[in-house]
C-alpha cells in the first residue's frame, strides 16, 4: 500500500462540534472505503485462499444471492480502509475481507498484488525499478552478488581514477595553496586523504545514477531521456508486458498511451491483454481500445453530477451488432467527451468546425469542444442514407454513457419524421435547419451581396469553376454560391476562409449557438432563417 495523503478521505468531511456543545461529544471521523472483487483467479490462488471465496455477480461483482448461484463465480471481496483520527492527527489504513471483517495478511496481499504501469522511467535498476524486479525473480542470491560486484568495481576504477598521475598532480597543487595548512593535512603526503566516491557510495545510489542508453540511428549512443516520450512510453509499457508473463499476474495502467504513436499504442495494449491474467486499463486515446473486445469497455461518467458506469451487454441482437460497427470507426475520438454532436456528414463536420474556430479566432466565442463537446460526422464518405445511420450511432453513443445532441438539415420537408421521432427518443437535443435549407444553405443564408461575391470569386478563381462572377445577379447569387460549394468534392471550408474578415455565416453560427445551449423538454429545435 502507497503512503495516503489527507485529500485521500472522502469530502465533505463532517462539521466540527460547536463550541458551546457538549464536552464530551467528539468529531466524528468517517470511513473512507473502496471494495473491489476479484474473478477468474487462478487455480493455485483459488486453494490458498479458499476460505475467503465468495459467489459473486460476474458482471457487478456484488455477493450473489441464492437464486443466482447457477450464474455466479467463485471470487473474492477486498476493502481499502482510510480513517483520519484528527486528535492524532494521523491517517490509519488497512486491507480488510469483507466477509468478515479480518484484515489481509501480508501473505494474502503479495499473492493479490497487482503490477501497476506508472510514469517511472523504464529500465532502471534501482530497487523499486521494474527491470530489477524481472532481474531479481529467477535468482534473487545471483543478482545481489552481481550488484555487489559492480559496487566494489565502481569503488577500484574510483580509486584508480584518484591514484592517478595526473589527478595527484591536480590535487598535489591544490593543497599547496593554503588547503594543507589550513586543513592540517599530512605534510609528507597531503593528497592521501583527499578521494572520490560516486554518489554518496552506497549501491542504491549508484545504481539512481546509472540510466539506459539506446543506440538506433547514426546519432549512436544516446541517454534514454534524449530519445523521447514515446521511447521511454513504448519500452516501459514492454516492461509491465514482460512483468505479466504469468498467467495470473494483474496489471494497473493508468492514462496509458498518453504518449505512444496510435499503432504502437494498440500493438501494446494488445500484449498486455493477451499476456496479463487481468488488466485494469484507463485511457484517454481512441486507438488502444480497439485492442478490446466492445463487452470490455467500461466507461465512467461523473457529468450528471453523481458517478455512473457504462458497459455494453455481452449478447448483442443483430440490431446491436450492427450498431456496434461504428464504436471505433466514428465514436472512439469522441469517448472521453461528455456530449457527442452527431451531424450528418462529412461536409457539415467541416462547416460547423470552420465557422467553429472562425468565431474562437475573430470573436473569442468558446467552441463546442470547450463545454465538452465533440462533433462526429454519421458517415465519413458523404455518400447517401448518412442521415439513416443517426439513430444507431446516437443509440450505441446513449448506450456508453455519452449525452447526445442531433444537427439535422430540412432541406426536404415532410420526409423525415420517423427520422425525427426516432432520434428525440435518445438525443437531448435535435437542431434541424429552417425548411428548404441543407449545410450549403446554412452557409449563405443571411449574408450580403458583397460577401457571398467576395467569396465566390475566391473560390472560382482557385478551383476553376469558370464562372462569370460579375454577370451573377444579386437575386442569383446565393443559389449559385449553394451550387459551387457543392463541387469539385465540396469547397464548403474554402468558401467560409474567403469571407471578408469577421465575417460569420449568421444560421451557421446559430447551429452551433443552439448546440451549446441548455436541453429543453422538448428535444427538437428548429431554427428560424436569419
Amino acid at each position: 500500500m502507497s503512503r495516503p495523503s489527507e485529500w485521500d478521505v472522502f469530502r465533505p468531511l463532517p462539521e466540527p462540534p460547536s463550541p458551546d456543545g457538549d464536552e464530551d461529544d467528539e468529531m466524528s471521523t468517517p470511513l473512507t472505503s473502496v471494495e473491489i472483487s476479484l474473478l477468474g483467479l487462478s487455480d493455485e490462488t483459488e486453494q490458498v485462499l479458499q476460505d475467503r471465496l465468495e459467489l459473486l455477480r460476474p458482471t457487478t461483482g456484488e455477493l450473489a444471492d441464492e437464486d443466482e448461484n447457477d450464474d455466479a463465480e467463485l471470487g473474492i471481496r477486498l476493502r481499502y480502509c482510510l480513517q483520519y483520527d484528527p486528535d492524532e492527527e494521523q491517517l490509519q489504513h488497512w486491507i480488510e475481507y469483507p466477509k468478515s471483517g479480518a484484515r489481509v495478511p501480508r501473505s494474502d496481499r503479495e499473492l493479490l498484488r497487482a503490477f501497476v504501469l506508472d510514469r517511472n522511467q523504464p529500465l532502471q535498476l534501482r530497487a523499486e525499478g521494474a527491470l530489477r524486479r524481472l532481474a531479481n525473480d529467477p535468482d534473487p542470491d545471483a543478482l545481489s552478488k552481481t550488484l555487489q560486484e559492480f559496487a566494489e568495481n565502481i569503488a577500484d576504477a574510483t580509486q584508480t581514477l584518484a591514484e592517478s598521475d595526473e589527478v595527484q598532480a591536480a590535487l598535489k597543487l591544490v593543497t599547496q595553496h593554503g588547503a594543507r595548512r589550513l586543513l592540517e593535512l599530512d605534510p609528507s603526503d597531503p593528497t592521501a586523504a583527499i578521494g572520490f566516491t560516486a554518489e554518496d557510495g552506497s549501491l542504491a545510489a549508484l545504481l539512481r545514477a546509472v540510466q539506459p542508453t539506446l543506440d538506433l540511428d547514426t546519432a549512436g549512443v544516446l541517454p534514454l531521456s534524449a530519445h523521447g516520450s514515446t521511447t521511454a512510453a513504448i519500452l516501459a509499457a514492454a516492461e509491465a508486458s514482460a512483468a505479466a508473463q504469468a498467467g495470473d499476474a494483474i496489471v494497473l495502467a493508468d492514462d496509458f498511451g498518453d504518449h505512444l504513436d496510435a499503432a504502437s499504442g494498440e500493438y501494446l495494449a494488445a500484449r498486455l491483454r493477451r499476456r496479463a491474467g487481468q488488466l485494469w486499463l484507463t485511457t484517454r486515446q481512441p486507438e488502444v481500445p480497439r485492442a478490446f473486445e466492445a463487452t470490455e469497455l467500461l466507461r465512467l461518467t461523473r457529468s450528471t453530477g453523481s458517478r455512473q458506469a457504462f458497459q455494453l451487454s455481452e449478447s448483442p441482437d443483430r440490431k446491436e451488432r450492427v450498431r456496434r460497427r461504428h464504436l471505433f470507426t466514428l465514436l472512439g475520438p469522441a469517448m472521453s467527451a461528455r456530449t457527442v454532436v452527431l451531424l450528418e456528414g462529412p461536409h457539415d463536420m467541416e462547416t460547423y468546425t470552420t465557422v467553429s474556430r472562425r468565431q474562437f479566432r475573430d470573436e473569442s466565442k468558446a467552441p463546442p469542444s470547450a463545454f465538452g463537446m465533440r462533433l462526429v460526422p454519421a458517415s465519413a464518405s458523404g455518400g447517401e442514407g448518412g442521415k439513416q445511420e443517426l439513430p444507431k450511432i446516437a443509440k450505441l453513443a446513449a448506450e456508453l454513457g455519452l449525452a447526445v445532441r442531433v444537427v439535422l438539415d430540412h432541406d426536404k420537408p415532410g420526409t423525415d419524421q420517423d427520422l425525427i421521432d426516432d432520434l428525440c427518443e435518445i438525443a437531448e437535443m435535435v437542431v434541424r435547419l429552417p425548411e428548404r435549407a441543407a449545410v450549403e444553405r446554412a452557409i449563405v443564408a443571411g449574408l450580403s451581396s458583397e460577401e457571398l461575391r467576395e467569396a465566390l470569386e475566391s473560390i472560382n478563381e482557385d478551383h476553376d469553376l469558370k464562372l462569370d462572377v460579375d454577370s451573377i445577379d444579386d437575386s442569383d447569387l446565393a443559389e449559385k454560391c449553394v451550387w459551387a460549394l457543392k463541387h469539385k468534392g465540396g469547397l464548403h471550408r474554402p468558401f467560409i476562409d474567403a469571407l471578408p474578415a469577421g465575417t460569420t455565416p449568421p444560421l451557421a453560427a446559430s447551429v452551433l449557438k443552439q448546440i451549446k445551449a441548455s436541453a429543453a423538454a422538448d428535444p427538437l429545435v428548429t431554427l428560424d432563417a436569419p
